[in-house]
């Protein structure tokens, strides 16, 4: 008998700190996150099994927040083959940074990206971020990848082309803990991603003049898929120029403990009524939202219902009953409700 018992212990042990299956590479739309900074050393740099990652000297200086939506005409013209676009915008000043990308038969590939200092579009050759679902098994995605590039550097700004390749890889998996940045802490089993884009840099008629590396790693809750942790280095030089630089930007999801954002003060400006809900959900939108989506989540954080934000009713017939949270995701802030449904 105690060694049934032991046997147990370990297999429930072992299949705690599994890999599990990753279904996108992204977060959901609407998911928030804490810009941080640690005290302590972020190290990344082990692979394997069974690895734990303790974050627990996390600061927040800022927060973010991810809403997917369809290209539009523009987009489509200067990034051709992009299917969706992600923008993640810093709510503290409204900088965004945005990845064009394209999916086809669940595989998913970069066709542009467009931050502050930084443009690449990969028109000549998209970037392959590879096939999901996807699992700690799979071999590395690998591919070449080229376009062209602005750069802006001290006020100034270079234009010019790029080649290079990207490798993809689930690389590791185990325990990741963070700290409490005032929406829960979190601690549970992870899967992690690591994309490396490996670029040279062409300007002008000097032919190739720099480097430039882009490295995301991408942390996804075993339990729910959630993305939990991410972060994004870009390293640029530039030595015939004088551009040496290396920025690295951490983000941390909010609600980890629940999976449920928390504004605070978003409660008090929408209201569900009725509520509990029955079959419609009617939701109140005063014309100065001017909401981009809807989202509805549960209480693990899973994304359930998403949609137009014009929409100012909508069926949840098919819903089970139970506690939900909705956010209407503006142009500069978020607005959040819990409802029960009947």
């Amino acid at each position: 008998m105690k060694l049934e018992l032991l046997f147990t212990l370990l297999l429930l042990n072992s299949i705690s700190h599994a890999q599990s299956t990753v279904n996108n590479f992204f977060s959901t739309t609407g998911t928030n996150y804490a810009l941080v900074t640690s005290s302590a050393t972020i190290d990344q740099s082990a692979t394997g099994e069974n690895l734990i990652w303790n974050f627990n000297n996390l600061e927040k200086t800022g927060n973010t927040t991810d809403v997917h939506s369809v290209p539009t005409t523009e987009a489509l013209n200067n990034y051709p083959g992009t299917t969706f676009l992600i923008t993640t915008t810093n709510t503290e000043n409204n900088d965004e940074r945005k990845s064009y990308l394209k999916q086809a038969d669940n595989m998913v590939s970069i066709t542009g990206y467009a931050a502050t200092d930084l443009t690449l579009n990969y028109d000549t050759n998209n970037a392959l971020l590879g096939s999901y679902p996807s699992n700690y098994t799979d071999p590395p995605t690998t591919d070449e990848l080229s376009g062209s590039y602005s750069y802006n550097a001290d006020g100034t700004t270079y234009n010019g082309t790029f080649s290079g390749d990207i490798e993809t890889t689930m690389d590791a998996y185990g325990t990741l803990s963070t700290n409490d940045l005032g929406q829960g802490a979190f601690s549970g089993p992870v899967t992690r991603i690591k994309s490396v884009q490996s670029i040279d840099l062409a300007y002008a008629v000097f032919g190739n003049v720099g480097t430039a590396t882009i490295t995301i790693f991408n942390y996804f809750d075993n339990t729910n898929g959630n993305l939990v942790f991410r972060s994004l280095r870009i390293e640029v030089s530039v030595a015939s120029l004088g551009i040496d630089q290396d920025t690295i930007t951490y983000e941390c999801r909010l609600g980890n403990s629940l999976g449920i954002p928390k504004y605070p003060f978003a409660s008090k400006n929408l209201k569900i009524s009725p509520n509990p809900v029955g079959d419609f959900l009617n939701i109140p939108m005063e014309a100065h939202l001017a909401a981009k989506s809807i989202v509805i989540t549960d209480t693990t954080g899973k994304e359930i219902l998403q949609f137009s934000g014009n929409e100012t009713a909508r069926s949840l017939a098919q819903l089970p009953k139970g506690l939900y949270f909705i956010s209407i995701i503006t142009e500069n802030r978020h607005l959040t409700s819990k409802f029960i449904k009947l």
